[in-house]
C-alpha cells in the first residue's frame, strides 16, 4: 500500500502577519486547563459538572491576568462545563471580550487508558508498531477524541489567522495537544490554569511554543484559600464532605430579610444576588427559581456556596465571581438582590441586566 500523494494546496488559507516573532504568523492557538475544581480535592463529592473552589477561582484570576498582559487574544473559547466556564469568564473579562461556548469541549466520561497499548520511545509499541485506534479497538478514546477533534475543526476553521484560547480540561487538551504534533494517542499532563501555545507560521507547520505553562501562579500561597471549616482532611491531601451536611433544602438558614424570598419565586423567574449575606441564603431562598446566579469577590464564600450546591445538585444555581460589567444579557433577570451598602455595581448596571418589570430588592447585611 503506498502513501497517499500530499497536495499543499490542500492546505487551509490562512492568513498571515506580522506579530513581532520575526517571522509571519497565522494562527495561535493557547490551550488552558480550568483552576480547581471540587472534584479535584474533594474525595467524595459526586458531580459532574463542580464549579472552582477558592484556590480555583484565584487560579482562574491570576491566569486571565497573564494572559492579559503577556498572552493577549482575540477570541475566548470555552467547554459549556461550569469549571471551565467560570475560568474562560476570568481570561475574557481580563482582556474585554466574552466567552463563546463550544460544545464537544467537554470532559470524558470515563477513563480509557486501558485501551492503549504498551509504548516506550526506543521500542516499538508491544507487538502493536501499526496500532491504529478504531471505535472497535478502543470505543471510548476515539469516541471522545472523534467529539473533541470536531470541535476543534470547528474552532480553527472558524477564527483562522486569529489568536484564539481554548479553555476546557485535562483529556480534552490531551487530545487537542497530540492532533496538534500528529501523534495518535499522547499523554499530557496539565495542572490547574497550565497553559500551552502553539503557533501556525509561515512555513505552514504547527509549532510548538510551549506546553502547561503556569508562572502566574508562582507567588500563589495556596494557605491563603482555605475550605470551609466542614472540610474534613483526607490521604494524599485531599478533603472530604462530612456525612450529613445537608439533609435537605429546609436545613439551609436563610438571611431574615430574605427569608420570604423563598414563598415569593416563581417558577418562571431569574434572579440575581449580587455579594449576597452569605453563602446560603440564595440557595435557600432560589429553590422555586428558574435560574439564580450568585456574584462574590469572596472566594471562600463562593467554594462554601458551591460544596452545598453541588451536594445538593441544584444545577439551576450558579456561584459566580464578581466580573464588571456584569456579563449577562440585558433585561435578564426578574429580581436582583443587593445590600444597601454596596457600591460596586452601578444603578446603571443593574438596570442593564434587569427586566423592565424586575424587583430589585436591597436589604441591610
Amino acid at each position: 500500500m503506498t502513501d497517499p500523494i500530499f497536495d499543499p494546496n490542500d492546505l487551509p488559507d490562512i492568513p498571515l502577519e506580522d506579530r513581532g516573532y520575526g517571522y509571519k504568523v497565522g494562527t495561535e492557538l493557547f490551550l488552558v486547563r480550568h483552576g480547581q475544581s471540587m472534584t479535584n480535592i474533594y474525595q467524595n463529592l459526586i458531580s459532574y459538572d463542580p464549579n472552582l473552589t477558592a484556590l480555583g477561582w484565584a487560579q482562574a484570576l491570576r491566569v486571565g491576568a497573564y494572559m492579559a498582559r503577556e498572552l493577549p487574544v482575540d477570541v475566548v473559547v470555552s467547554s459549556p462545563l461550569r469549571r471551565a466556564h467560570s475560568t474562560a469568564l476570568a481570561v475574557a473579562h481580563a482582556q474585554g471580550l466574552e466567552v463563546i461556548e463550544m460544545a464537544g469541549l467537554e470532559e470524558f466520561f470515563a477513563a480509557f487508558y486501558d485501551e492503549m497499548p504498551l509504548h516506550h520511545p526506543m521500542r516499538p509499541w508491544w507487538g502493536r508498531s501499526d496500532w491504529t485506534p478504531t471505535s472497535e479497538g478502543a470505543p471510548g478514546f476515539t469516541a471522545f477524541r472523534g467529539r473533541v477533534l470536531a470541535a476543534l475543526a470547528e474552532i480553527l476553521e472558524t477564527w483562522a489567522g486569529k489568536r484564539i484560547c481554548v479553555v476546557s480540561h485535562g483529556g480534552t487538551m490531551g487530545v487537542i495537544t497530540a492532533a496538534m504534533v500528529g501523534s495518535q494517542q499522547l499523554s499530557v499532563w496539565q495542572n490547574n490554569t497550565g497553559v500551552s501555545h502553539f503557533l501556525w507560521p509561515e512555513w505552514k507547520r504547527w509549532m510548538v511554543m510551549f506546553i502547561n505553562r503556569r508562572e502566574h501562579l508562582l507567588d500563589l500561597n495556596e494557605a491563603d484559600y482555605p475550605h470551609p471549616p466542614e472540610a474534613e482532611p483526607a490521604e494524599g491531601g485531599f478533603v472530604r464532605i462530612p456525612e450529613g451536611l445537608i439533609q435537605s433544602w429546609s436545613d439551609l438558614p436563610a438571611h431574615p430579610q430574605l427569608a420570604f424570598l423563598s414563598n415569593h419565586l416563581r417558577r418562571s423567574d431569574r434572579i440575581l444576588f449580587i455579594q449576597p449575606p452569605d453563602p446560603l441564603t440564595p440557595l435557600r431562598v432560589s429553590l422555586r427559581s428558574r435560574a439564580s446566579v450568585i456574584l462574590s469577590d469572596d472566594l471562600l464564600l463562593l467554594e462554601a456556596g458551591e460544596l452545598r450546591r453541588a451536594v445538593l445538585n441544584a444545577n439551576h444555581i450558579r456561584y459566580q465571581y464578581l466580573f464588571l460589567p456584569l456579563p449577562y444579557p440585558k433585561a435578564h433577570f426578574d429580581y436582583v438582590v443587593i445590600p444597601e451598602e454596596c457600591r460596586q455595581v452601578g444603578e446603571e448596571e443593574i438596570a442593564r441586566v434587569a427586566k423592565g418589570t424586575a424587583e430589585v430588592i436591597r436589604y441591610r447585611a
